[in-house]
């Protein structure tokens, strides 16, 4: 989490006035009896009046950092940061992907389906997947995670770094798959 509060307070720090009024505005919003902070009763009214039910009483206090039973303006503008760039969901436990995770990267790279997210424990857990994958329409054994994805997809140096890493990782024949299919990388 600490991660995330950063990357909010960076992007507000060097967001233009009007971004950072914007941000103050959503605050505000929150803020319902005006004391200058966000209880648990006026977080949860704010998330049932904007359809965002599925966050529980742990993710608030996860965004409380100094454990004062409310957010101030820092921990709202974090929540705010992460529901709009972190609205993924593990496909087969339901909980919030606000770190690392992985994806199947036929979903990823099908720009006409949804992606197939895990968290790091149900991808971790192979049974568990493959029941779950038996149930579902997903059949697919090619994930990586968030990070690696992204840097595959830039290309030179770093993807050939990536394949060295993952074949000396997993020792995965990693030259036959590369060239049956660029940057997807069959992990059993």
């Amino acid at each position: 989490m600490d991660e995330l509060h950063q990357a909010a307070s960076a992007y507000y720090n060097n967001g233009s006035p009007e971004i950072q009024q914007l941000a103050w505005s959503f605050f505000q919003s929150m803020d319902t009896n005006c004391d200058g902070q966000v209880d648990w009763n006026e977080f949860s009214t704010f998330l049932y009046q904007s359809g965002n039910q599925w966050i529980s009483p742990s993710f608030f206090n996860d965004l409380d950092r100094n454990h004062d039973g409310a957010l101030d303006f820092m921990e709202v503008l974090t929540f705010y940061y992460i529901i709009k760039t972190r609205s993924f969901w593990c496909s087969i436990c339901g909980i919030c992907l606000t770190g690392l995770y992985f994806t199947c990267v036929e979903c990823f790279d099908n720009v006409n389906s949804n992606t197939y997210d895990l968290c790091p424990r149900c991808y971790e857990s192979k049974p568990e997947r493959q029941r779950y994958n038996q149930q579902s329409d997903h059949h697919h054994d090619y994930f990586m995670d968030n990070h690696m994805l992204l840097r595959s997809k830039r290309g030179g140096y770093g993807s050939a770094i990536l394949v060295w890493f993952l074949n000396t990782l997993v020792g995965i024949n990693l030259v036959q798959k590369l060239l049956a299919s660029i940057y997807m990388i069959q992990c059993r």
